[in-house]
Formats: C-alpha cells, structure tokens, sequence
C-alpha cells in the first residue's frame, strides 16, 4: 500500500492512501486554475449571478463573509500589527 509519513513531536504519522490522492487533487485544481482563468471568472461570475438571484442565500453569504473577516481576518491582521 502506497503511504506518507510525517513526523509530528517524534512520532511517526502514516497518511492514507486517500489523503495523498486528495492532496495531489487539490495541486492539480490549483494548477488547473492558473492555466484557465477565463474559464474560472466564467464560472465566478456565474456562481455570483445565481446567488444574486435568491436574496436569502446572498443574505447568507454576506453573512459568511462578514463572520470569516470578523473571525479570521480581522485577529490575523492585529496580530502581525502586534508582533
């Protein structure tokens, strides 16, 4: 069976087989991304056009957005002004 290794604290983690292939997944998303950014704004703009669409969902994805800058953002950002 095919599996990664990684060491955390001295102990040695293995990693599925599942988790490298989602791993090597994500890398060519991201890579098929760089190479066709016409098609994802296509899609981008799509997406947001169809949630525009239904106020309640764009209600819901604002909120998100505000809850993620509120959550993450804004305490990363005070952070690194702190250090």
């Amino acid at each position: 069976m095919n599996t990664q290794t990684i060491l955390n604290n001295n102990d040695e983690i293995s990693l599925s087989t599942v988790i490298s292939f989602y791993n090597r997944y994500k890398k060519y998303m991201r890579d098929y991304r760089k190479l066709n950014p016409k098609k994802m704004s296509e899609n981008c703009k799509r997406y947001n056009e169809k949630v525009k669409a239904n106020p309640e969902s764009y209600a819901r994805l604002l909120e998100s957005k505000k809850q993620y800058y509120y959550n993450v953002v804004k305490p990363r950002k005070e952070l690194l002004k702190r250090q």
